[in-house]
Parts: structure tokens; C-alpha cells; sequence
């Protein structure tokens, strides 16, 4: 396939790879009984139907991934036949100050088989409007209108959350595996032909790379996030800013694959960027243009030039188009006679001049009110879309298909799996800590070398001590999980977003693939420590040390959920830690608390580590030097502590760690809902006129 360059020197960059586009069309790429059928640039009034598939006679959704919902009946092909939309009514910010609007009313058509650009000056609302369509409005804002994008939906974000360990090869196979779809050679060839595709077959043996090892350039993460997205071919592939960072040859190729991407049977390419090249500008072939949150103009590109032409703006011979028409709306620095008003007036005009596109967009918005009336009819038959949000009051009714999970324990296994490998392959998780423990272990058997073999006062309170300080300090240093923690949501808050799985299903993963870091550390914490300084029940130690460790492992993933950033959850869990100190009975004995927070001492699961250590270090026949402890019972009467059940105490550390686990999954669980909410439309006082409906 060959593309029509602007200039000789890019006449050599036209020419895709004949595998490569071959594999685009051709059944493994495409879903089957799905065929390439031609554009269409007008929504067609009779393609609008009601009718649910019957998902049972589409092959596609032989991927758990794919399983969707259209409320479009189509007869071949996916995603929404002729011009999907969406209406937006409104987004703004609620506050006590007031609100301020950042999308006002607009309807925005998106061609099949195109690529749709959204465009704008900084604070125009590109990123605002693509949330809009993916579903991912912020908590604080509020917003009403309806999404018409059926099928899959796929999203690449701005920055790029991926894992430094995997190879770009190992990193397809994961994701095929994650989607849902077979560890087979086809999907394998279909993976290195995306690879390809993206300029990205030289690197497919090279890891992504992270603070610690050298891997990809920025550019090619980005490619390579592009293809995990479009390895599962989601029906509505949006991007946010795909070809920032890159040089000009790699952007190129980028949009060339996406073009490539949105004319394989009738899917659709969304992206938002800011400064095309004149290049990639003749490869866009649909603009949403915006300023301060207005619709300045949308439509095909090829016909953008009459219409700032036709307002006294055309642009200027030798200039970048895309440079110039967003400068002409960009009314900030007062260098254009137009303000933002007026060119959404002049856009207004136009519309009624262009037939076409005012029958579009009118059409659209009698099908996005006769749907929503069609779906509020339903409700009480179960085949409604409504869910009931428990922040603000947002409107946004969306055909896009709702995720779909794969095999729950498929996915736990192999999200258990990534976290092994992670483990054992960055550095950063285990190997720093495992140095730590073991220096910090190594230097407390130096310090108090064969300590259990001395019966003095003396060492009496270094043994109080010591065991007080494991206690304390080695939980403490679990701290250093918590960057990795806030890194690793990052990529799953992603992986949620396209639906590969639930939340839940990651914290379930997470709570296992964590069970070997704290046996080894336990392990190697128990070795050295009590093997120098001659502590007595090494299993208990070993025992005690890998259920506390386990009770703040929970601890740091929970934290890592709410926090925005690590070195927020590192001072939260600084300051949690220091005042669980405080309490366990070491440095104030329970009895002389203050009554009223005499039920402090049971909170810490410090308090259960530390005297179940103490019991086992002195009771039974453990007789000492000394006037003021003769016996090791009476250390434990001193610490009020004699009467400690070790096997009740283990227990207690167990459940501990369990319960922060469930209060994990209830964040996550709740979070989750709440995006959900924001995808779909709700009742209450939200109710439809019956002008607006289709009769």
C-alpha cells in the first residue's frame, strides 16, 4: 500500500511492509466474519437500529476482552457502523467558589476507518474531552452527555507505565496471555507483526528498562505501549499525545500504523495531539478543533482550509496548516482579530452551510435523545445501563462496551506470575531490601554477639532491647516497598482502564506473589540475628518475623491505593509506624497509659510481635545473675506480659494481615465503582423532554 507524500525525501517512508499490512486485514488481525467495507462520511439514518447482537454468532468475542454490548445492530464488521458521537451537555468544576466550565455543549462525529485528531491550544480541553469519551472523569467534576463508541475500547495514556524486566517480546506474550487470548504461534506472529509494524522488530529481545537498567528510549516505550494496546484490536483506540517525545521519522511511522490500524475493518483511531508536522497533518483525515473548551470546528480535514478561508484566515503559503488553525483560535494573547465566541459562531454558520454535516449532527442528536429514552424505558426489564453514582451528579450515558474480564484465576495466575518475575528481576523490590536486612541483621549480631549466653542485668535489657528494635525497625524498613507499590498502580490503574481484568483480581495477586519476599526476608533476618546473639526459638522468631512482615507488606499496599505519590505513603506509614512504637508496652508498661487510651496497646500489630518474642525468650526454666530479675518470669512481670499466648498472638498477626487485605479489596472495590459510575447514565432529577424523543 502506498501513501501519497508531500515531498520527494519521504516518497521512501510510504511504502508499509507488505506483511505487515497484509496481517493488518487478514483474518488474525481482523475478528472473523468481519470484512473491510467502505467509508462512510455521513451517518446514515437507516443504519440506526436498537437491535442487540446476539453475541454468540460473533467469533470475536472468543476473547474474553472482546465480549461487548452494541446497541447498534450490525451486520458485519464492529464497532459502530457509520459515525459514532458524542454529545456533551457539560463538564465543569464544582466548587464552593463556583463553577467553572472546561467542555461546553457540543455533538462531535467520528468516522469509521479514520483517524479522529482532537486538537487545541494548552487549556483548550483535548484532555478533558478524551476523559469524556473513556470514561474517566475526574471525582471533582461534573458532567452530563452521552458516548456513542460501541465495542472494545483501548486507551494509551500520555506517560508510559511499563515494567523494566520484560523484553518487548516477552512483554506481547504477557498481554496476550492477560487479555484473554492463546499463547498461540498465530497470536505470537501477530504480535512480532505489530512489532514490526512500529519499527520495533530490532528491539523485540531488548527490556523496556527502569532506574536501574538500560533499555528502551522513551519513543520506542511508546511504540511499544501503542502495540500492547492494539495487540487485543480493540473497536476505539484512543491515545493520549502518541507521538510526544518522538523524532520525526518515528512519529511518522507511528500515525502511519495508526492510519493503517483505523481502515482495518472499520475501527476508529481518537487521539489528541498538539503540533503535528505538516507530515503527519495529511495523515489525519478527521479534526476536532477546541479553544477554552468550545468546538471550533470539526469535520474533515481537507475542507478546514475553506473554512478559515471563507472567515479571512487561510493559511499562508510554506506554513504548517496545523500551526496556523490553532493559532487563528487561540485568542489569549489578542494577536487575531476573532475571538473564541465568535469562531464557534462562524463554526455554527458553517454547518448550516455544509448540509451534510448539519443532517449528521442533528441526526445524532435525535439518536443520542431516543436512545437514552429507549434505555430509560428498559430499566425496569434489567436491559437498561444505569448505575447509580455516590460523588456529584454526572449524566454520561456510553454504548462503549463495558470491560470484560477474562478467566479470574487465569488472571490471578499470571498476574502472580509478573510479580515473581518483578521480584526476582528489579532490583529495587527485593534485592535493596535483602541487603538492608541483612547489613542491619549482620550488625546487630556483631554488636551483641552470643548475648544468650550471658545472665546479667546488664544483658537482660540488651535482649529487652533487641527484641524491641527487630520488631520495630525491620517492620519499619518495609517502607521501602511503598514507591514500588504507587510505580506498580500506575500500570494496573491502566490495565483496569482497558478492561483487563478487576482491581480486585490484582490485589488478590499482589497479596500472594508478596509471601516469598517476606519468607526470605524472615528467613535471612532469623539466621543471621539469632544464630550471633544466641536468641532462643529461632522458629518462633522466624515464625513471628514473617507474619509481621506480612502485616506491613498489607499495610503498604493499602496506603498505596489512597496516596497520590510514593513519598506521601512513605510519610503516612513513617508516621503510622512511629506511633505504633509507642504503644506495644516496651516503652510505657499498659498499665501506666492513660486510662482513656489504655485500648491503644491492643491496635499496633507491633504489640503482638514483640511480647510474643519476649514470652518466648523468657519464659520456662531461664534463671539469671541478677537482684532485680532472677528469673526470666519475672522480666515478663515486669513488662505485664507473663500471661501472653504465643499461639493466640500468631493468630491475631495472621488475621491482621488478612483484614488489611479485605480493606484493600473494599478501596479498590469502591474505587472501581466509582469510575463505573462516571461511564454511564443515571436517574434522579435527569429526565428527558418528549420533543427530544423519536417517536
Amino acid at each position: 500500500m502506498y501513501w501519497n507524500a508531500t515531498t520527494s525525501n519521504h516518497n521512501k517512508m510510504t511504502k508499509m511492509d507488505d506483511t505487515v499490512v497484509s496481517n493488518l486485514s487478514s483474518p488474525s488481525f481482523q475478528p472473523q466474519n468481519e470484512r473491510r467495507r467502505e467509508n462512510k462520511d455521513t451517518f446514515d439514518e437507516d443504519s440506526v437500529s436498537h437491535t442487540k447482537i446476539d453475541l454468540s454468532k460473533h467469533p470475536r468475542t472468543t476473547s474474553p476482552r472482546s465480549k461487548s454490548l452494541n446497541l447498534i445492530d450490525l451486520s458485519s464488521g464492529t464497532g459502530t457502523k457509520g459515525n459514532a458521537f458524542a454529545r456533551v451537555d457539560i463538564v465543569d468544576v464544582v466548587s464552593r467558589g463556583g463553577n467553572s466550565v472546561l467542555l461546553h455543549p457540543m455533538t462531535v462525529l467520528f468516522p469509521e476507518s479514520k483517524v479522529t485528531a482532537i486538537m487545541g491550544p494548552s487549556g483548550s480541553g483535548k484532555s478533558t474531552l478524551l476523559n469524556f469519551l473513556t470514561g474517566t472523569i475526574a471525582t471533582n467534576l461534573h458532567a452530563e452527555g452521552l458516548v456513542n463508541l460501541s465495542g472494545q475500547m483501548g486507551f494509551v495514556p500520555q506517560e508510559d507505565h511499563l515494567h523494566g524486566f520484560y523484553s518487548c517480546r516477552t512483554y506481547m506474550s504477557h498481554y496476550t496471555r492477560l487479555a484473554g487470548m492463546e499463547d498461540t504461534f498465530g497470536n505470537a506472529k501477530l504480535a512480532m507483526d505489530l512489532l514490526v509494524g512500529l519499527g520495533m522488530d530490532n528491539h523485540a529481545d531488548t527490556i523496556v528498562g527502569d532506574i536501574f537498567r538500560k533499555g528502551l528510549s522513551g519513543g520506542q516505550k511508546r511504540r511499544l505501549s501503542i502495540a500492547l494496546e492494539a495487540l487485543s484490536r480493540p473497536e476505539t483506540l484512543f491515545l493520549d499525545e502518541p507521538t510526544s517525545g518522538l523524532d520525526s521519522e518515528s512519529a511518522y511511522h507511528v500515525m502511519k500504523f495508526l492510519d493503517e490500524y483505523a481502515k482495518a475493518s472499520g475501527r476508529r483511531v481518537i487521539l489528541t495531539i498538539h503540533q503535528p508536522s505538516s507530515f503527519i497533518w495529511d495523515m489525519i483525515e478527521n479534526v476536532v478543533l477546541l479553544s477554552k473548551g468550545k468546538l471550533m470546528y470539526q469535520g474533515p480535514r481537507a475542507e478546514m482550509e475553506a473554512f478559515f478561508a471563507k472567515n479571512g484566515f487561510p493559511c499562508p503559503p510554506l506554513y504548517n496548516p496545523a500551526d496556523h488553525y490553532v493559532s487563528m483560535v487561540n485568542d489569549e494573547f489578542q494577536l487575531h482579530s476573532m475571538s473564541v465566541d465568535e469562531w464557534e459562531d462562524a463554526f455554527e454558520q458553517w454547518k448550516d452551510e455544509k448540509g451534510n454535516l448539519r443532517k449528521d449532527l442533528d441526526l445524532a442528536t435525535k439518536f443520542s435523545s431516543a436512545s437514552a429514552a429507549s434505555d430509560l424505558r428498559s430499566a425496569d426489564t434489567g436491559r437498561g445501563s444505569f448505575t447509580s453514582t455516590f460523588q456529584g451528579r454526572n449524566f454520561i450515558k456510553t454504548t462503549t462496551a463495558s470491560s470484560s474480564r477474562g478467566n479470574s484465576y487465569q488472571t490471578v495466575k499470571e498476574l502472580t506470575w509478573r510479580y515473581l518475575l518483578n521480584l526476582y528481576k528489579n532490583p529495587g523490590i527485593i534485592g535493596t531490601r535483602f541487603i538492608m536486612y541483612g547489613m542491619l541483621s549482620l550488625m546487630i549480631g556483631i554488636l551483641f554477639w552470643d548475648l544468650g549466653g550471658k545472665d546479667t542485668y546488664s544483658s537482660i535489657m540488651s535482649r529487652v532491647a533487641i527484641i524491641f528494635y527487630c520488631v520495630a525497625f525491620f517492620i519499619f524498613m518495609s517502607i521501602a516497598a511503598v514507591p514500588f507499590a504507587v510505580i506498580e498502580r500506575a500500570i494496573v490503574e491502566k490495565e483496569v482502564r482497558n478492561g483487563y481484568y478487576h482491581p480486585v483480581v490484582f490485589q488478590i495477586s499482589q497479596s500472594i506473589a508478596s509471601l516469598p519476599g517476606t519468607f526470605i526476608l524472615a528467613l535471612l533476618t532469623t539466621s543471621i540475628t539469632v544464630s550471633m546473639t544466641g536468641l532462643r526459638e529461632p522458629i518462633w522468631y522466624f515464625l513471628n518475623m514473617f507474619l509481621a512482615l506480612n502485616c506491613a507488606e498489607s499495610i503498604a499496599h493499602l496506603v498505596s491505593h489512597v496516596v497520590p505519590h510514593f513519598i506521601i505513603g512513605i510519610a503516612v506509614i513513617a508516621g503510622l509506624y512511629g506511633i505504633f512504637m509507642l504503644f506495644p508496652g516496651f516503652i510505657m508498661v499498659p498499665s501506666d497509659f492513660p486510662v482513656w487510651l489504655g485500648w491503644t496497646y491492643n491496635v499496633p500489630f507491633h504489640t503482638y510481635s514483640w511480647r510474643t518474642l519476649m514470652f518466648k525468650e523468657f519464659s520456662g526454666n531461664v534463671n539469671f545473675a541478677s537482684t532485680e530479675f532472677p528469673t526470666g518470669m519475672d522480666v515478663l512481670k515486669f513488662y505485664e506480659i507473663e500471661d501472653v499466648n504465643p499461639s493466640a498472638d500468631m493468630f491475631v498477626l495472621l488475621v491482621y494481615a488478612i483484614v488489611m487485605n479485605l480493606i484493600s479489596v473494599a478501596v479498590l472495590h469502591l474505587k472501581h465503582i466509582q469510575h463505573k459510575a462516571k461511564q454511564v447514565e443515571i436517574g434522579g432529577d435527569y429526565e428527558l423532554s418528549q420533543s427530544e424523543m423519536i417517536q
